[in-house]
């Protein structure tokens, strides 16, 4: 889950520092190749048609001066429930290629082209494979509505299903370690103070209090892996169920609370 996602906070992030001419403020070149390696931008293909593959850029830099030079005014990312696997996305996302899409919402004056990220392409394509293909599939369309919660209501939503879980983990032998786990991420949420020097998303990017929930998602989702994670546990009778709900409740609040926090820029 986390890496997946750095990639598209970074390209959201720093696109739009980038459209807003902000690039100067920070190391640009570092953490957009840092967090964004082996990245091409490119319109879908056609099955079955030789040479309709259109690559727009070959590496983020190149992909943000591409916006630019079409009138792109804002970046945003969403997420959706993935389709292509017959488990639930907050286990899926322990494989490759699993978990939530995210998607990144190109907006223009009136209109709006959506990429979806993390598109592995076939040989038979002519595609390089060892990139990531962030791929436009939906040009000229009309703006997204942005459905999320405020930052304010998803640290209250995150802050509260952390503590369910910390009490719930406290209540087995085996699952007490995981306490000190979630207490972490509720510290990383009150009190986590962004650094110039932070190497993912640097102070001056978004308020605090986004940046915190950001923050705190990206720790909080390491618990989403696979043998020996979270993930792994298992209980009886209600208390699994009461265990898969949080879970996954957990799951979908830290995508609401990512997606809130990066949209709230600027």
């Amino acid at each position: 889950m986390s890496q997946k996602l750095e990639q598209v906070v970074a390209l959201v992030t720093y696109g739009n520092l980038f459209l807003h001419d902000r690039s100067s403020d920070f190391d640009f070149d570092k953490l957009v190749t840092n967090n964004c390696y082996k990245f091409d931008f490119m319109d879908l293909p056609v099955m079955g048609i030789a040479g309709s593959t259109k690559v727009l850029a070959s590496d983020a830099n190149k992909w943000f001066d591409y916006l630019k030079g079409q009138g792109a005014k804002k970046l945003k990312m969403y997420y959706k429930t993935s389709s292509h696997s017959d488990l639930p996305d907050h286990i899926s996302t322990a494989f490759v290629g699993g978990g939530s899409q995210w998607l990144i919402e190109v907006q223009f004056e009136t209109t709006s082209d959506l990429y979806l990220s993390e598109w592995y392409g076939m040989k038979e394509m002519g595609l390089d494979t060892r990139k990531t293909h962030c791929v436009r599939f939906n040009p000229d369309m009309t703006h997204l509505d942005d459905v999320s919660d405020s930052v304010k209501k998803l640290r209250e939503n995150l802050g509260k299903v952390l503590q369910e879980l910390a009490e719930f983990a406290g209540k087995f032998d085996y699952t007490k370690h995981w306490v000190a786990n979630f207490n972490y991420a509720l510290s990383t949420l009150k009190e986590f103070e962004p650094q110039k020097t932070d190497e993912f998303i640097p102070a001056g990017i978004y308020s605090k209090e986004a940046r915190q929930l950001i923050e705190t998602a990206f720790r909080s989702s390491g618990v989403f892996g696979g043998m020996g994670s979270w993930n792994d546990m298992a209980f009886s009778g209600k208390d699994q169920e009461y265990y898969t709900a949080l879970s996954t409740e957990l799951y979908l609040t830290l995508c609401q609370a990512i997606v809130s926090g990066v949209n709230s820029y600027p």
